[in-house]
């Protein structure tokens, strides 16, 4: 029974519900820019959907076994979290949206108390019976580490995966493709929330006992994820390498986790470190990006794939989002007109001389679907002229 309310109360959680529809316009608002873009589109299927879920699911069991048979946390941090959350996923679709919550959440949790400004504040908290209860900062320093460390796995596992790009026009005015990760997923991390708060306004809420010490045991919602818009770089590759450095801040924090156990004035300093080492982990991957020498843009001696749609012939071929086709089946060809009419001749079969973005040639071949060469797979730029 005591899970069960656990579990009502992650459910009944408005920054959850906030953020299952904030997924569902996500993936709706990507079908309309590509079959806009396409006429149809690249990924028909929900994977921003099963993306939530899934690592949802993975993240709370793990972290919830891990970490959450020891870690407390205050109702403060809590009450502070959750707010955040909700109002940043109505109001802030920014790309440093989870972890600032986080970071934001623990500083005012270890500064409210020490700023004079505050303490109306915190009096109206103890107003509605919120009072002041005693937790270990450790244990907030432990959770800003452990949504870090969320965030790293979840952008090495699904950053760069699906490459659908946005169309837009660059300084010289030519077509250039861009590529966005933007997903999110939410996590019932199960902690304990110390106080008699919670028993008291809800009386039906079961405390736990631990050292003389009052706990509530709930199923809090954790946001993960990232808006990230990769311009020249390999989308995939820029997310592996992002996530090596997110790993990197997540050594760096158990570190200071380590010597935070023993020396508490650091804690508020290495939460604010971790959170800017953050920042410029996601500063350094913009930089790299714009200083690639490349650009996903139209050119004039071929066409540029900049998407390739699954379960298509393309996508059984050795091409990549980036690629130059200028010839097909012998045939050279300069623009999009001339790609399909040369896909044309041969009502079965293609074959590509195609240049990746290092200038070095491949050939590849495919069956395709009889005479229906413009279901290919291939994504162009023919369809864009805004």
């Amino acid at each position: 029974m005591k899970f069960l309310i656990a579990f009502g109360f992650f459910v009944l959680q408005p920054a959850l519900w906030i953020g299952v529809i904030r997924v569902y316009m996500i993936h709706t608002n990507r079908l309309k820019k590509e079959r806009a873009i396409f006429n149809s589109a690249i990924y028909d299927d929900f994977y921003e959907g099963r993306h939530f879920v899934r690592m949802g699911l993975i993240f709370g069991v793990l972290a919830s076994i891990i970490l959450g048979g020891f870690l407390s946390i205050s109702l403060e941090w809590l009450i502070i979290y959750e707010g955040l959350m909700a109002v940043g996923l109505l109001l802030l679709p920014w790309w440093l949206l989870p972890i600032t919550i986080a970071g934001a959440a623990s500083i005012i949790t270890l500064v409210l108390p020490n700023i004079s400004q505050l303490h109306p504040i915190v009096n109206w908290f103890k107003q509605i019976g919120i009072n002041q209860t005693s937790v270990a900062p450790i244990n907030i320093l432990i959770v800003f580490v452990a949504i870090t460390l969320a965030t790293a796995v979840y952008v090495n596992v699904n950053g760069g995966r699906f490459d659908s790009p946005t169309l837009v026009r660059n300084q010289r005015n030519n077509k250039t493709a861009v590529y966005k990760f933007n997903e999110i997923s939410i996590f019932p991390f199960l902690l304990f929330i110390p106080g008699n708060w919670i028993h008291t306004s809800f009386p039906f809420m079961p405390l736990f006992q631990i050292n003389n010490h009052s706990y509530a045991l709930l199923l809090v919602p954790i946001l993960i994820g990232m808006k990230f818009t990769v311009k020249r770089s390999i989308p995939r590759e820029l997310f592996k390498a992002l996530s090596k450095s997110l790993y990197v801040i997540v050594a760096v924090g158990v570190g200071f986790s380590v010597i935070g156990y023993f020396v508490p004035k650091i804690i508020l300093p290495a939460i604010i470190i971790l959170l800017l080492g953050y920042y410029l982990a996601l500063a350094m991957a913009k930089h790299n990006d714009s200083k690639q020498n490349f650009e996903y843009s139209e050119v004039m001696d071929g066409v540029r794939v900049i998407g390739i749609q699954p379960e298509t012939p393309a996508a059984k071929m050795d091409l990549k989002v980036g690629d130059v086709i200028f010839e097909v089946n012998g045939i050279k060809i300069t623009n999009e007109d001339e790609f399909y009419r040369a896909l044309s001749t041969n009502s079965t079969y293609c074959r590509f001389k195609v240049r990746d973005r290092n200038d070095q040639l491949k050939i590849t071949e495919s069956a395709i679907f009889k005479n229906s060469p413009h279901e290919i797979g291939v994504k162009t730029y023919t369809e864009f002229s805004n």
